[in-house]
């Protein structure tokens, strides 16, 4: 019954992160289908642009973040991990600054960064920068930074992340923060947050 819960948390999760896009590409379609004016057309077609490619990079980034990934290789180069990144904060506010270079990880573990970076994103709502870090020397070291104004974390958010939770008690919205720290887990990590002024630190040493 956990998996079944925690997969009915995540996709409810994943719908309502994707309704907003796919429902501008509907209201986009219907300008067209109605409006005559070329500068009316134009704006619709923009919007349907826009909405279908932050449709379409959200759907590819949590594919890897929240799903099996069985089809994937066991290690994995965190190149791809940064196209993906790109894709999510492409057209955002949200600046990328990635500092993870060329280092191939455990699959598992790019999982790990990818939700912290999924979580540094959306603790960015009103823009910032995302600096996102790796280092494979002995121990793999992971690191995302939100700096931003507003950047904002929960106390009980950073609680799930650092110790978990009975699924009982989290809602949607808090299923990526279990399965975050579900992941640590896996690996044998820890994982560190820290929260400062407009600023959301998150880590872990595997």
């Amino acid at each position: 019954m956990t998996d079944l819960t925690l997969a009915t948390l995540l996709s409810s999760r994943i719908c309502h992160d994707l309704i907003s896009p796919v429902s501008a590409v509907n209201n986009g379609l219907e300008i067209l289908a109605d409006e005559q004016d070329a500068e009316m057309r134009t704006m619709a077609m923009n919007l349907i642009r826009s909405s279908a490619a932050s449709a379409s990079a959200k759907l590819q980034f949590m594919r890897i973040c929240f799903g099996v990934a069985g089809s994937m290789a066991e290690s994995i180069p965190l190149d791809d991990a940064k196209e993906l990144a790109e894709s999510l904060t492409g057209g955002t506010p949200v600046a990328l600054d990635w500092r993870a270079g060329a280092v191939m990880l455990d699959k598992e573990a790019v999982k790990l960064l990818l939700n912290f970076i999924l979580i540094g994103f959306e603790s960015l709502p009103r823009g910032g920068t995302l600096h996102v870090g790796a280092r494979k020397e002995g121990a793999t070291s992971l690191m995302i930074s939100a700096e931003g104004p507003k950047a904002q974390m929960q106390e009980t958010s950073a609680a799930i992340l650092r110790n978990g939770a009975a699924l009982t008690e989290i809602d949607a919205k808090q299923s990526s923060l279990f399965l975050t720290h579900e992941i640590a887990k896996k690996l044998g990590a820890t994982v560190h947050v820290i929260i400062e002024d407009e600023r959301i630190e998150i880590g872990a040493t595997l």
